[in-house]
């Protein structure tokens, strides 16, 4: 069962998914937070970020980006974690999220999906939602606007210094997850 592969994985080893729309007309948008942050993150390790599973050189560690939809993240993850085989506190999942404020950047331990349909799919394919999360907000809709159509909207110009923001803590918090050994 794979929720037990998280409980009996390898310590050391270390996965980080961002969650987003692998279409690159999806890119900017508010929904493509998690994997705008990780390919930033990649970035800054001297990697490079492409959609599927990217492997850290020397290590039983990785990086996962979208090369699908966001609704269908949950088979890529899964594959990562049967690859790599890290305990909960060693996936680190990155995503946004509607409940924060634009701009907040928060750790979580755990929990469930909170309607976010990607991560619905990764906590459905892994048997659990016992793995670490980091939460880029990007507030509610405004007015009666469909959630649906705001999280696949792009930024408005008065946005995008909070938004660089957050995905620049979020990218420094997703190096410092990599480089930090777990404890047993």
């Amino acid at each position: 069962m794979p929720s037990s592969r998280l409980a009996t994985g390898n310590p050391s080893t270390r996965v980080v998914v961002g969650l987003g729309n692998a279409e690159r007309h999806y890119a900017r948008t508010r929904h493509n937070l998690g994997a705008r942050a990780v390919s930033q993150a990649m970035s800054k390790l001297g990697l490079r970020a492409q959609p599927g599973l990217n492997p850290v050189p020397l290590s039983r560690s990785g990086f996962v980006l979208p090369d699908g939809f966001m609704n269908d993240s949950g088979q890529t993850v899964l594959r990562a974690v049967e690859r790599w085989r890290p305990r909960a506190a060693g996936l680190l999942v990155v995503h946004d999220d509607l409940e924060l404020p634009l701009g907040e950047v928060r750790e979580r331990d755990g929990g469930g999906h909170a309607g976010h349909n990607g991560l619905r799919d990764v906590i459905q394919r892994l048997g659990t939602g016992a793995f670490r999360r980091l939460r880029i907000g990007i507030s509610r809709p405004p007015g009666s606007m469909d959630p649906a159509d705001y999280v696949l909207a792009t930024f408005r110009p008065d946005e995008f210094d909070a938004v660089n923001a957050a995905v620049d803590r979020a990218a420094e918090l997703i190096v410092a997850f990599v480089q930090t050994p777990v404890s047993p």
